[in-house]
């Protein structure tokens, strides 16, 4: 069985509690244990483990020490800030999705999942660092970064097709407008229409009235730079239709 470096983040269960420390088994390295003393549990001073660390309790640790004859690894809390937390339990959970996908796909294909490991998940993982990249590559329709047979890519594209929807972003702009000409209203209706008829690939707008001169733009889109660039386009077009000294017009962007 392998052994997890030193400086490794670790996905943990607390196994059991000792007055010194606990227990705790390595998630990612079946039947593996692992240590961590009361003083790496928490930055301050604890008085009670048990304040600090429950039963059945999934949580990150950091690697401090690996000791393969005695079949020890020694743990720290502390010392994984909660940025390393958050980062690793996401990837410890989109690697479990990606491991459900693949078995998936191999059920499709009728392939038994050792095989699946050694013709499709290795080489994804040799190539792209983890199977949730791969997986994530595919749903992007991109090409592979390494061969597979035909009917492994297939399948495995149009899982991770079907498993992956597109992350979407909205970023929202404040559209002021004033007219100071005496049908100032049919103008500022005018510009409001010729936006209404503006269109993007991959990105949709609404706008909203808030209250005189104020509206709000609304854009839908996969990357918040894509939704910027469609806010200052529509900033042009308000730009172009309100020029003249009887119109005031500004646009302030900003994440939703």
């Amino acid at each position: 069985m392998e052994y997890p470096d030193i400086g490794e983040l670790v996905i943990v269960k607390v196994k059991k509690i000792l007055p010194f420390g606990a227990i705790l088994s390595l998630e990612e390295y079946e039947g593996r244990e692992a240590f961590v003393h009361i003083s790496e549990v928490f930055s301050g001073w604890v008085r009670n483990i048990r304040d600090h660390v429950k039963e059945g309790q999934v949580t990150v640790g950091k690697v401090i020490a690996v000791d393969r004859t005695k079949h020890q690894v020694d743990l720290s809390f502390k010392r994984a800030s909660e940025a390393d937390k958050k980062r690793k339990t996401q990837l410890f959970q989109s690697g479990k999705r990606a491991r459900k996908m693949l078995e998936v796909t191999a059920v499709k294909l009728k392939v038994p999942l050792p095989a699946a490991m050694q013709e499709a998940a290795a080489p994804l993982e040799a190539a792209y660092g983890d199977l949730w990249s791969a997986f994530e590559s595919l749903s992007k329709d991109e090409p592979l970064k390494v061969v597979l047979s035909k009917a492994w890519e297939e399948a495995l594209r149009e899982t991770a097709k079907r498993e992956i929807k597109p992350k979407r972003v909205q970023m929202r702009g404040l559209l002021t407008l004033k007219s100071y000409a005496s049908d100032g209203l049919v103008k500022i209706k005018t510009v409001l229409a010729e936006l209404q008829k503006q269109s993007f690939d991959d990105a949709t707008f609404e706008m909203h009235y808030v209250s005189a001169p104020a509206y709000l733009i609304t854009v839908d889109a996969e990357t918040y730079k894509y939704a910027e660039k469609v806010l200052t386009q529509l900033g042009r077009v308000v730009e172009e239709k309100a020029k003249g000294a009887d119109f005031e017009s500004s646009l302030e962007i900003q994440k939703a």
